[in-house]
């Protein structure tokens, strides 16, 4: 999906998230960090499975319309 600079410019900012998370030290502050993460993976799933669906749709009426010998 990314060139090796795309995916280098991921992981680096996955890091940096990781090393800043690390710095904090109250329950709450963890507590909301924890929701937003769990917020965006959701909203990543959701994204998968409509694009699940719509390749489906996509795959099935290209299949209607291939002529076939």
């Amino acid at each position: 999906m990314f060139n090796n600079n795309g995916e280098s410019k991921m992981n680096d900012l996955k890091i940096a998230i990781i090393k800043k998370v690390m710095m904090l030290d109250t329950e709450k502050e963890l507590s909301k960090i924890k929701l937003d993460i769990s917020d965006a993976i959701s909203r990543e799933c959701d994204n998968d499975d409509k694009d699940q669906v719509e390749f489906a749709k996509w795959k099935a009426e290209r299949g209607k319309n291939e002529i076939t010998f």
